[in-house]
């Protein structure tokens, strides 16, 4: 489904929508009766429906949304549109792209160019058995970087990857590996960084309203009063424990 505000649409593309709608004489009509008649066919199509739609958008009271003209049987094809186009399935250059998803998930998505798996049959074919995504997880305070791998499938291209510790820079490589042993990084992500709770630098204030304390560490304590593990929480917790007060 595609959700388009057609008042801002332009003529070209009113018309090719109108087209795709089975509308007669497009080409005589201005602008304006264009958006008439696509909004009649719009309240057509949305009479007798609930006030909301699934994604919570309201097809009564004047909105100009159209949620349905894309899925109208044989209107498909929303590669007719003006200045739309099929991404390609495959891509010249060879990268690797992490984003953060939240405190404890990153979305990592990859593409290998054609040029790179040539190179990579000439060298050694077993290469291509061995795809694996290197994660390199170093923390803010400079102690040692962890870097543990995740197997992957050379015909994978994202994966999401759990982030061990907060207050730490996670950076990822797109790897292979032959039969021998020989590894080579394909290509390497930019670095995102996943900081630290507020709470972890202001201890203090905790230790002087039990409310903030209580309202603070409600959510994970389940009512038998049995701690549910939480990557946010678990470093103040930790230093908490430890009388840690600076």
């Amino acid at each position: 489904m595609i959700l388009v505000d057609i008042d801002y649409l332009s003529l070209v593309e009113l018309k090719n929508l109108a087209r795709q709608e089975g509308l007669k004489d497009i080409d005589s009509m201005s602008k304006s009766d264009l958006l008439d008649s696509l909004h009649e066919l719009i309240d057509e199509a949305n009479e007798g429906s609930a006030s909301l739609s699934d994604d919570g958008i309201s097809l009564h009271g004047g909105q100009r949304y159209v949620n349905a003209l894309s899925d109208v049987p044989g209107h498909n094809d929303i590669k007719k549109m003006p200045g739309v186009s099929a991404l390609p399935a495959l891509y010249k250059e060879t990268s690797i792209h992490l984003m953060l998803r939240d405190p404890q998930w990153a979305y990592v998505y990859w593409s290998v160019a054609p040029r790179t798996m040539n190179k990579l049959l000439e060298l050694d074919t077993s290469f291509l058995a061995h795809f694996f995504l290197r994660v390199t997880c170093t923390p803010d305070n400079g102690v040692k970087s962890l870097i543990f791998e995740i197997d992957v499938d050379k015909n994978d291209t994202n994966w999401y990857i759990n982030l061990p510790q907060l207050g730490c820079s996670y950076q990822v490589a797109l790897c292979c590996k032959n039969d021998k042993g020989m590894m080579i990084a394909l290509a390497q992500s930019m670095s995102v960084s996943v900081e630290l709770p507020y709470w972890y630098g202001h201890l203090d204030e905790l230790d002087r309203n039990p409310v903030l304390f209580n309202s603070l560490f409600s959510s994970i304590v389940t009512r038998s009063g049995k701690y549910k593990d939480s990557v946010v929480i678990e470093p103040l917790l930790k230093k908490l424990s430890q009388g840690d007060k600076e």
